[in-house]
């Protein structure tokens, strides 16, 4: 039997089940329809055909208290199944380990790891774990099965979201992120539309921490050294780099790129190959989402921008500051605020009620009727004050952006048109001013360049201070030479001794000292024995 390692979706019900495959000619993923009795597939990015991989377990089969019922998705680790708990006559997903892994301690010990991460996780945007055990050679771990549908399948089906939808989505799936992080010290580190879903009730669900690290208290890192952990088309450059030292900034990465993709339809680097798009992550510029869809603002582009930054310490320094922006950036726009449903797009039509007939029509009376009216005066006028607020705030909102902006590029062309360092310290008092205006992100980019100047006029102060001492050696080295004419020898050492102790000289120059006393040392010895 070929075994395919792929990606899983493991929750999700609607339709024909489908599950996610990552092809291992193109490495790209794709899904396949498992209810279908076909013995080969065919990847439809690169029409190589492979042959279907068949469940470790029939359908009808019993594991432990639970019936299965069939295969809804293929991981690097194992299976996982739609099954019945046959106790609490509930459905759930149950997640089987790979046969030929439970011989491996390591595997076994990151099977259970992830049932320690997922029971350690109480937060409504995260489906929640079950139990774990084994029976006779079987490893199995269940969780709560959730109906609806993943990100990734609603844009491959031609979903289109809102930015207020989008926005929605990412900032339920960053409360769930900053829980897991803040809670209990723990990185999702494959985040990505496939691993999030969306139920019939609305609700965002974060799925698979199969591949979770934990990095506070118990850290189990099974994970070989230079070995990258996350999807490619949403990896931070920390990981495409396989790092070890990563934290919530990585997941946060992966979730602006996720945003790029709900808005756009499109992942922010597609390529070819995964090495291609792994290189686009660490060198290329984050793409402007406006050029596939000019009508996002550009609050959200500079979300975007800062939490897909390329060095994490210039992303959000926390989750609560990128999940406020984007509750400003809610609040700012001016659609209607839609809850995302994974069941059709936004807006289903509402059923009219018929027509009233003439025999039902209701009497009105004239004073009902201009006490209605002066109610709905009242209500026009308290919309306008509302209206009238909004927009003022937003004006002001928008005002402060600008004037920062405009500060900012102003700072930016002082710095490139004027010479160094005699431009420092007016450069740094016009990024000051950036920063007092109080925009979020251009006080960040007036920070950059602050340290940028602070550290070119620290080498420049560190080169001219070894300058100052150079030209200070080279006095020392006349007067020694004085010194020697005159045959004056002891004095000449002494002098040198002397200000090595002082150490007012840089240390690379101990070489050239020593170097000087050796020779003195040597002359007056000759002059001793009479040799010139």
């Amino acid at each position: 039997m070929q075994y395919f390692y792929g990606n899983y979706n493991c929750y999700t019900l609607g339709g024909n089940l489908k599950n996610t495959y990552i092809c291992p000619s193109c490495k790209q993923e794709f899904a396949w329809d498992d209810s279908l009795d076909e013995t080969m597939i065919r990847c439809p990015m690169c029409k190589v055909e492979m042959a279907a991989p068949a469940p470790l377990l029939p359908r009808g089969s019993e594991v432990g208290d639970y019936l299965i019922k069939e295969r809804i998705g293929v991981g690097g680790m194992g299976e996982v199944y739609l099954a019945e708990q046959k106790s609490m006559k509930r459905p759930v997903a149950l997640k089987i380990l790979h046969e030929d892994l439970i011989q491996d301690k390591a595997y076994l010990e990151r099977f259970y790891r992830e049932v320690r991460i997922l029971a350690q996780i109480e937060h409504s945007n995260v489906v929640k774990a079950i139990e774990a055990g084994y029976t006779g050679n079987v490893y199995y771990f269940s969780m709560t099965f959730i109906e609806g549908k993943d990100i990734k399948r609603l844009l491959d089906e031609g979903r289109k979201f809102t930015e207020t939808e989008a926005l929605q989505i990412i900032s339920g799936i960053a409360d769930a992120l900053k829980y897991a992080w803040e809670k209990h010290g723990i990185l999702h580190r494959d985040i990505k539309p496939a691993n999030i879903m969306l139920t019939p009730e609305n609700e965002v669900k974060l799925m698979d921490l199969g591949i979770s690290k934990k990095t506070k208290g118990e850290d189990v890192e099974l994970t070989m050294a230079g070995m990258m952990v996350g999807s490619p088309q949403y990896v931070s450059p920390e990981q495409a780099k396989a790092l070890k030292d990563i934290d919530f900034r990585a997941d946060m990465y992966s979730l602006g790129a996720t945003l790029y993709h709900l808005l756009t339809g499109s992942p922010p680097y597609p390529g070819d190959n995964a090495m291609e798009v792994l290189a686009r992550h660490l060198d290329e510029p984050v793409p402007d989402p406006r050029k596939l869809r000019p009508d996002i603002s550009e609050a959200t582009v500079e979300l975007i921008n800062v939490m897909m930054a390329k060095n994490k310490e210039d992303r959000f320094s926390n989750w609560d500051d990128c999940m406020n922006e984007m509750k400003d950036i809610m609040d700012d726009l001016s659609e209607p605020v839609k809850t995302p449903s994974s069941e059709g797009a936004a807006g289903s039509p509402q059923k009219v009620p018929p027509s009233a007939t003439a025999d039902t029509k209701p009497k009105v009376k004239k004073s009902y009727g201009k006490a209605l009216k002066i109610a709905v005066y009242a209500m026009l006028f308290i919309i306008c004050i509302v209206g009238f607020v909004f927009v003022v705030k937003k004006g002001m909102k928008d005002a402060k952006r600008d004037r920062a902006k405009s500060l900012f590029n102003e700072a930016v062309n002082f710095i490139d048109n004027n010479p160094e360092p005699a431009s420092f310290r007016k450069a740094i008092a016009m990024l000051e001013n950036v920063k007092k205006v109080g925009e979020p992100y251009y006080s960040a980019e007036a920070e950059i360049q602050m340290d940028m100047i602070l550290e070119k006029a620290q080498k420049i102060k560190s080169k001219r201070k070894q300058g100052q001492q150079r030209d200070a050696l080279e006095e020392l080295k006349k007067k020694s030479y004085e010194y020697e004419k005159a045959g004056e020898f002891d004095k000449a050492i002494a002098f040198w001794q002397n200000y090595q102790k002082g150490g007012q000289y840089a240390k690379e120059f101990d070489f050239e000292i020593n170097k000087a006393v050796d020779y003195l040392n040597r002359k007056k010895k000759s002059s001793e024995e009479g040799i010139e």
